[in-house]
């Protein structure tokens, strides 16, 4: 069976209270829930920058709490508002995701309309 992990185990908010944090697999692989933008107090942040590195902040937080690191993502899923944000969410996110893992982007709406980026990845342990 394979282990959960909760968003309390990776202190931080319930971002969904149907959805767990992650799930890690016997295999040794972690899947994550979509990591958002909000700040611990809820807020949003106006800027798709500041909700970049929010998001990868959290999704960071969760693979340490699983036993990985951003180094160990293997796939990533970006989901953006308006295609026009991705040089800046690229920007953030060439930074931070140094070890260039494939990664697909989408252009959606997301579940509130101040959100304008959601990630989420596969990693390794």
């Amino acid at each position: 069976m394979p282990k959960i992990l909760t968003w309390e185990d990776c202190g931080l908010p319930v971002a969904s209270p149907i959805l767990q944090a992650a799930t890690i697999t016997k295999a040794g692989l972690v899947y994550t829930s979509g990591s958002v933008g909000i700040r611990t107090d809820g807020t949003i942040p106006e800027t798709v920058e500041e909700q970049t590195e929010i998001a990868i902040n959290n999704l960071e937080t969760v693979l340490k709490t699983a036993g990985s690191s951003l180094e160990g993502v293997i796939k990533v899923l970006l989901f953006v508002t308006d295609a026009s944000l991705l040089p800046k969410v690229n920007a953030i996110y060439s930074t931070k995701f140094t070890t260039k893992p494939p990664r697909s982007a989408v252009v959606v709406k997301l579940g509130h309309p101040d959100l304008l980026v959601e990630l989420e990845c596969v990693a390794e342990l």
